[in-house]
């Protein structure tokens, strides 16, 4: 009995190595972009004021946790010391002799694509009814931006990339246009438009938020509009991120998101807003709580720190929502008759089913 409980902490601690090696890769992959736009700038490599403030903050991480200082300033130098490696290897990829115009660039996704791009050696400009990103050009006048781009991609809310590709296409870019909405049925009709009219154009859809690390472990989707070329000339630009592409028609492409995205959604802002309309505080759930409560609060809160427009328009604007909505509403009732019967064969035929499912999953 003994020996299996020391097996299973050391399988629990196995766990927590991976995560830790993981989240220092995070972080070093981070201190290197920082080193990039270091150089760009021409700025030290060390900064102290900076190192300082790493200091305080892992020492004040580390207080309440019974972590020594000691421990503590080990930990600051093991990081600080591989971080100005990473930096001082890293060199900024060869200049790209093509601007990349975003419009909509100061907004979450285009903040990625802003330094995604910049980091491969484009030159970028910045569109935005929003204003400028800070430490990148800005151009103000979307005619202009589009005549001097040799790539233009669109990165606005769902809700208003018909408009603003409808405008882009007036103007006879030059280029590739693509943009990376989550759905397509808000865009389809304009980007067909565009396709037949001869313009370069395809449509992408990053499957991750903007803080994915690594890019390698993200999927990308890619459109065909009516320009083959495009696509490819798409896939180029997103080949050294690594990630894994999916060809996808615009036909099928929301359902398959009302699924892979607002299904998922629904599933978790249902739990949170149960759980938020609970008798307890979520401190008081979250003590005593079990690793499913606690990977779906994990999952849920995440989620949750997504733009409030974001999330309503992957449900609002997918024309096949209601019926995953029909569905969710006939599975709660399922399970509900299956748990409440008092004969258990019909909760275990759903479950055997799901598990079949999910790769035949056995008890």
């Amino acid at each position: 009995m003994i020996e299996g409980e020391i097996a299973r902490l050391r399988d629990e601690i196995a766990s927590v190595d991976k995560e830790i090696v993981a989240l220092v890769a995070k972080r070093l992959h981070l201190a290197g972009q920082v080193g990039i736009e270091k150089r760009r700038m021409g700025l030290p490599l060390r900064d102290l004021e900076a190192e300082e403030r790493v200091y305080a903050r892992l020492l004040a991480e580390g207080a309440p946790r019974d972590i020594s200082e000691t421990f503590v300033e080990g930990l600051f130098h093991l990081l600080v010391d591989e971080s100005v490696r990473r930096q001082e290897s890293l060199q900024p990829s060869d200049p790209v002799d093509k601007r990349v115009l975003v419009v909509g660039g100061a907004g979450q996704m285009g903040r990625w694509l802003c330094r995604y791009l910049r980091s491969r050696g484009y030159g970028v400009v910045v569109n935005d009814i929003a204003g400028p990103f800070d430490g990148f050009p800005f151009e103000r006048d979307l005619a202009k931006a589009v005549r001097e781009a040799d790539i233009v991609a669109v990165s606005v809310p769902m809700s208003a990339s018909e408009e603003v590709l409808q405008r882009i296409a007036a103007l006879r870019p030059r280029g590739l246009v693509f943009d990376i909405c989550s759905l397509k049925a808000p865009v389809e009709k304009q980007l067909r438009a565009m396709g037949k009219a001869g313009l370069r154009v395809t449509s992408v859809h990053p499957m991750f938020g903007p803080t994915l690390f690594p890019l390698s472990s993200g999927n990308i989707t890619f459109s065909d509009c009516g320009n083959g070329l495009a696509v490819l000339e798409a896939k180029d630009l997103f080949r050294p991120s690594g990630a894994s592409f999916v060809d996808m028609s615009l036909d099928h492409h929301d359902e398959f998101m009302s699924f892979l995205l607002g299904l998922s959604h629904l599933s978790l802002l249902a739990f949170a807003r149960t759980v938020a309309n609970s008798p307890f505080d979520f401190g008081g759930l979250r003590r005593p709580a079990g690793t499913t409560f606690s990977r779906l609060a994990i999952a849920s809160m995440g989620l949750l720190q997504d733009p409030p427009a974001l999330l309503r328009e992957i449900q609002a604007l997918n024309p096949h929502t209601p019926e995953v909505h029909r569905k969710i509403r006939a599975a709660l009732d399922d399970w509900e008759r299956a748990a409440t019967s008092p004969d258990p064969a019909e909760f275990y035929r759903l479950m055997d089913h799901a598990r079949s499912y999910f790769g035949g999953v056995s008890a």
